[in-house]
């Protein structure tokens, strides 16, 4: 992998350093706490507070760095972390978010919370590498707060018992020594691997042969490559120490009670002069509060010169896991009983408490108890909204081209807007119009009546007036439903403001592509090809199943168009697997489903494959795995769960036993078959005809691929007429093309664009044409590509006549899915995608010609010494790069040269999102 960039990093993290050490003199003018993730079914719960000199985050649930990339929130000005409690719900999206951080000169993050949060870098620590981001743990004690120049936090530990509610040291028992995880899986439990080590092309490809060999006389040494134990220690020992050494902490909620800063008012200069105060010191002393005598001996009084003093309003963020650890004599100086001043009475309470606690009575009366001024901001389930209005703006585009590959997706809790009279539209009218406008207007109009109709069908899922509908004990409770970007302002003046919040303007969405010269055209084109295809016969054998689901088709980290790597295989209707799990995958799931009908796919769901353990790859398995686990609850079964099956790299158990440990329950969710036992090579593969069948198919094959220590491929046989190869990522691998052999669909990496060969090689990694390439040699009927680097946010960047030289390639997006019978649609498509995404297209050329240009700059500087002159040189590849530039379609002049979905305003690295450099890098 390449080497994160520590000298960029050190320089950000000192100017980081500088200026705030300048911004502690003086207490924040602006202060607002802003919603990022609503805590609704499928999104994260945070909210984000901004100051004007630095930023804090409450709670980091799973997906959170993707809402706040969308948008643009500077999540790089952080420095403190607040955490509630250690549940997935909350510290889902802290591995994925530590690692953009570290990459953007953040020399260090606070967390603050029960005690062991830290635990989760432990756990993590072979696939969240933090080297340049020092992680500390404060001792949140009842005893000792936090201060800053912005706010003092008061920490408030709720815990079930009296006993254990105030103590530091407090550690429930140790776990038992013959722990099931331990002894089941003892070969895979003292992971050492290095996941991010550096490996030369020759290198991988020597090992991969070595592996491969190894695989076939003992599988057990892949298993225990890269472990090491110290001297005299062997595997059994140290799997002994190490579960002696993990210990339960304290299992309590931490609630964080707020109090701003006083802000002294501002001097009115005018009344200053008309009182007679010359500019001096007296000035000062006015400012802080102070009354002066002037020489001539009037008495100026500091209130009758300057704005009054804000004495700090007071916020609560109370997470109450259970009604059993309420402790109200803790708030009760808070409480509006009368006796406390108005000052300590809170403005708002966050209240991060899930329903069955906070619809609870005597919850509901202790809400109360602060008052009719306190306001009361709700992030949990109660809430609806996802969070993200890109993927609904990119699918409305993709549903252009068949709105069956690109269904609109039963997110329907952000509010759709269509300033359109009701027009008679005839069925597929959707193009041959000389007027564009009005072309639009049909589409637009036709996809909001989609929209309304979801909106009926699910109307159960969504009750827009009844969002936070709850048993009230007090008319006078102020509620307020979370939604993104819904924002609090603590100062200047408390208020609330919702102008921000999100909107779907299909009108717009349907405009951008309508108005790109040849789309209209070109999607005629499209229609009519497969409308003549589907007459003639040539697209047959339309069955439903199996269906291919892309959650997420991006690498590295996600985007607001592309989600890391997850890709669900409906088998039949009753059956389905995921094939990687990236942060989000579960939140994409509800988007695509809806948060109803979301749950009939889990308990569909039979089992989730890992391909390798990068982060992208893998952090949302945990968040999935409770999911259906609810999802099953939900039924009110008296049997046992049925766990689900895990195929994965034997080393992921060393992660999932320390979380289980030391977090939460997670083991009696599912059953690890170690890939390794799945290698093609290997008698007895590991998985039993019983599994086979429950999963509904007929045999499962995994290789080792070159990418990382422990990277697999798989090959899926469903029945006899279809077979779905997947890559996971890998360089061009025989090995996989072996077991792929007459696939059906082959779902291939293609990371990067042909020019980037090298760059691909060294990342190990794939360009299109090697993807295509394997497709050829395993005879596959279809590839799919996916895994795109973020750089290529919209469509990826192809060689002019890569398409027209193979009609069996289609390009994945997210919420895309497909029947085996699309699959032939899927090359036609790639001529009005050029269309649609014309302006990204033509940045991608622009960049490309750069590239041409520097390079050949670059040999002309070096042939400098040469006879001739480089003068010519390089101004006869300026000229062949400006002729490159005017090539492109004309339609798409206006695009800018740079990073257009990889805004550096949202404080996210580009040379992360684009480059993979840093050591979240898949």
């Amino acid at each position: 992998m390449p080497k994160v960039n520590s000298g960029r990093i050190a320089e950000a993290q000192r100017q980081r350093v500088n200026t705030q050490k300048r911004s502690e003199r003086y207490a924040p003018s602006t202060i607002y706490l802003q919603v990022l993730g609503s805590g609704s079914n499928g999104a994260p719960v945070a909210l984000y507070m901004f100051t004007d000199q630095k930023r804090y985050l409450f709670n980091c649930g799973e997906g959170t760095q993707r809402i706040a990339h969308e948008h643009k929130v500077k999540l790089s000005r952080l420095d403190d972390v607040f955490i509630t409690n250690k549940t997935w719900r909350n510290i889902g999206g802290l591995p994925g978010l530590s690692l953009t951080l570290q990459d953007v000169g953040v020399p260090k993050i606070t967390l603050h919370g029960p005690e062991g949060l830290a635990d989760l870098y432990n756990a993590t620590r072979r696939f969240v590498v933090m080297e340049n981001m020092q992680i500390a743990a404060a001792k949140c004690s009842p005893t000792e707060d936090f201060e800053d120049n912005v706010m003092t936090v008061k920490y408030v530990l709720l815990s079930p018992t009296e006993d254990t509610r105030f103590s530091d040291d407090h550690v429930t028992k140790k776990p038992k020594l013959d722990s099931t995880m331990g002894k089941e899986y003892k070969e895979f439990i003292n992971d050492n691997t290095d996941y991010y080590k550096k490996e030369n092309f020759s290198d991988a490809a020597n090992k991969q042969n070595k592996l491969t060999s190894q695989a076939k006389s003992d599988p057990c040494k892949i298993i225990n490559q890269g472990n090491e134990y110290p001297p005299g220690m062997e595997p059994e020992k140290k799997n002994q120490r190490l579960l002696e050494d993990l210990q339960m902490k304290n299992n309590c909620s931490v609630a964080f009670i707020c109090k701003i800063k006083k802000r002294l008012g501002s001097l009115n200069l005018a009344k200053c002069v008309e009182f007679g105060v010359k500019p001096g010191p007296l000035l000062g002393k006015l400012k802080n509060g102070e009354d002066v005598v002037l020489p001539d001996g009037t008495t100026v009084l500091s209130k009758d010169v300057k704005t009054p003093d804000d004495p700090g309003p007071v916020f609560i963020v109370l997470d109450v896991p259970e009604i059993s650890y309420l402790r109200e004599s803790e708030f009760q100086t808070h409480f509006d009983d009368g006796s406390n001043p108005s000052e300590s009475i809170p403005v708002l309470i966050v209240h991060f408490t899930r329903p069955r606690v906070f619809n609870d009575v005597r919850y509901q009366a202790f809400m109360s108890m602060f008052g009719p001024n306190t306001q009361h901001l709700i992030l949990n389930e109660n809430n609806s909204c996802l969070g993200s209005e890109a993927v609904h703006r990119t699918q409305h585009k993709l549903h252009l081209l068949d709105p069956d590959i690109f269904p609109l997706l039963n997110d329907v809790s952000i509010p759709a807007v269509c300033d359109l009279s009701p027009t008679q539209l005839e069925p597929n009218s959707y193009v041959k119009s000389n007027n564009l406008e009005e072309l639009r207007n049909k589409i637009a109009l036709s996809q909001f009546e989609k929209i309304i109709a979801l909106k009926n069908i699910c109307k159960e899922d969504y009750d827009h007036e009844n969002e936070c509908k709850i048993q009230q004990q007090s008319d006078n409770l102020q509620l307020i439903s979370g939604r993104t970007l819904a924002m609090f302002y603590l100062r200047p003046k408390v208020q609330l403001d919702r102008s921000a919040e999100l909107k779907l303007l299909i009108q717009d969405y349907i405009q951008e592509p309508i108005n790109n010269e040849g789309f209209a055209e070109s999607l005629d084109e499209f229609k009519q090809l497969v409308d003549d295809m589907r007459q003639s016969g040539q697209i047959r054998n339309r069955r439903e199943y199996p269906k291919v689901i892309f959650l997420g088709t991006g690498s590295c980290i996600p985007s607001k168009t592309r989600n890391t790597s997850g890709i669900a295989v409906q088998v039949n209707e009753n059956k389905s697997i995921i094939l990687d799990c990236g942060e989000g995958t579960y939140g994409q799931l509800v988007r695509f489903y809806g948060p109803k009908k979301v749950n009939d796919f889990l308990r569909s769901l039979q089992a989730i494959y890992v391909s390798h353990l990068h982060a992208d790859h893998h952090i949302g398995l945990i968040g999935l795995l409770q999911a259906r686990r609810d999802a099953l609850e939900e039924l009110k079964q008296e049997t046992a769960l049925e766990p689900l099956l895990l195929l994965a790299p034997g080393q992921i158990i060393s992660w999932l036993s320390l979380y289980d440990q030391q977090f939460e329950k997670i083991r009696d969710d599912f059953m690890l078959i170690p890939n390794q036992n799945l290698l093609s090579e290997k008698s007895g593969n590991g998985i039993t005809a019983a599994m086979l069948a429950w999963l509904g198919l007929h045999e499962i094959k995994t290789c080792l691929v070159s990418h990382c220590p422990n990277a697999f491929g798989v090959a899926l046989i469903i029945d006899e007429n279809n077979k779905i190869t997947y890559s996971g990522d890998t360089i061009p691998c025989k090995e996989l093309v072996k077991i792929g052999e007459n696939s059906t669909l082959l779902i291939h990496e293609a990371t990067m664009e042909d020019e980037l060969e090298d760059e691909a090689r060294i990342k190990m990694h794939s360009t299109t044409s090697q993807a295509i390439n394997i497709g050829r040699q395993m005879n596959a009927q279809y590839t799919v590509l996916t895994h795109f680097s973020q750089r290529y946010a919209r469509i990826p960047r192809f060689t002019t006549d890569l398409f027209q030289d193979n009609s069996r390639v289609g390009i994945a997006f997210d919420n895309m899915q497909i029947k085996m019978s699309d699959l032939e649609l899927l090359p036609y498509m790639y001529t009005p995608l050029k269309y649609m995404f014309a302006e990204h297209c033509a940045d991608l050329e622009n960049r490309a010609a750069h590239r041409a240009f520097q390079k050949e700059r670059d040999l002309a500087k070096k042939r400098s010494a040469s006879p001739g002159s480089p003068i010519n040189v390089i101004r006869r590849n300026h000229s062949t790069s400006t002729q490159t530039l005017s090539n492109v379609d004309a339609h798409s002049s206006n695009a800018t040269v740079g990073y257009s979905d990889v805004d550096i305003q949202s404080g996210f690295s580009q040379s992360r999102s684009d480059e993979c450099t840093s050591m979240n890098c898949s």
